[in-house]
């Protein structure tokens, strides 16, 4: 049986959406399906087209177009979309990441416009969840999204985690680290100008920020930071073992990757109320200290650089050994169940 995975971005790349694509490939394919790859260069005329905003209006119609002729002459295939890429057809399984509208509205403090390019990736991604039969939303929080703000039928959508092969991400750091780690895009949306003010006011800290673009030339003057552009996704391990801590003060996220690969290294998480340090701080999940503001978030890396290297060890350990519920054994067999293959 095929299994057709349809994703703008494909599985290249260091985001959390493209390693998602990328386990969904690898363990299907390990199931004995054959899984074909739709990304933006599958099709001859979305290689030939250079304007991205024409391309993430085109790619999902004629990937939906692609689908719907493909049922038409009877072919026998299943299909995983992830968020807005196929709006137009009925998917078996969709993969809701974030929600379009909810993110540009919390970021910019403003209503979406229906013809703006978010706005109609916002449509793209409601169409999608209509017309699919069944959508694993990333949390709980990405679920009542899906179902407030595009009337999603609530029976066909469930929370689904984000999981990792927690055998990559297996290295116990030294409890004398003394580097603030940032993973993650350089922008708006990833709380860039608290970047530079938490920076400012932690003057006598060093901080690392790994990033998969290029920062503005205002980080470049922070003479406490280190930025690292480009980074393997086989280098990152190294990266989270030798943090004292990672900080995200993102104002919106699904459920982030960096995360769940920060605690299987053992290396504690502060964030503010969104993603997976919601969920997981919900949860009293060891070693995710979610805070309010700015301001909370300067005392809280203090409070973490300034443990005695006994009981940030103790810490360290105690994250450490909770990290099998992250495993993607767990994704596995969902994927079995979902796709019913065999124990």
């Amino acid at each position: 049986m095929k299994v057709y995975i349809a994703a703008f971005n494909g599985e290249g790349g260091q985001g959390g959406v493209e390693r998602v694509v990328a386990q969904q490939k690898n363990m299907l394919t390990n199931l004995g399906f054959e899984v074909i790859l739709i990304d933006r260069n599958y099709f001859l005329l979305t290689r030939k087209i250079k304007s991205r905003k024409a391309l993430l209006f085109l790619y999902p119609l004629i990937v939906s177009i692609f689908f719907n002729f493909k049922r038409i002459i009877r072919n026998k295939f299943l299909t995983i979309s992830h968020g807005y890429s196929c709006p137009f057809y009925k998917n078996d399984l969709l993969i809701a990441h974030g929600n379009m509208k909810c993110y540009f509205e919390t970021i910019n403090q403003t209503e979406i416009k229906n013809f703006s390019g978010s706005g109609i990736t916002a449509f793209y991604e409601k169409c999608s969840g209509r017309l699919s039969k069944k959508i694993w939303a990333v949390s709980q929080k990405v679920m009542q999204e899906w179902i407030d703000l595009y009337s999603v039928n609530a029976n066909k959508i469930c929370v689904v985690r984000n999981y990792i092969n927690i055998d990559k991400f297996n290295q116990l750091g030294p409890a004398n680290s003394k580097e603030i780690i940032f993973v993650g895009r350089l922008e708006k949306g990833k709380g860039i100008s608290e970047l530079i003010d938490i920076c400012t006011t932690l003057s006598g800290y060093t901080f690392h920020f790994v990033s998969s673009i290029a920062p503005t030339a205002e980080l470049y003057e922070l003479s406490n930071v280190k930025i690292s552009v480009g980074v393997s996704y086989e280098s990152m391990p190294n990266i989270f073992k030798n943090a004292k801590v990672l900080i995200l003060p993102s104002k919106y996220e699904g459920f982030e990757l960096v995360t769940v690969e920060s605690l299987c290294c053992g290396t504690p998480v502060v964030g503010y109320n969104v993603g997976a340090i919601r969920e997981l701080s919900t949860e009293n999940y060891c070693g995710v200290f979610m805070v309010n503001n700015k301001d909370d978030m300067i005392s809280k890396i203090e409070y973490i650089m300034s443990l005695p290297d006994r009981e940030y060890h103790n810490l360290r350990m105690n994250i450490y050994n909770n990290r099998d519920v992250f495993s993607d054994v767990c994704y596995m067999e969902l994927i079995k169940k979902e796709f019913r293959c065999g124990n």
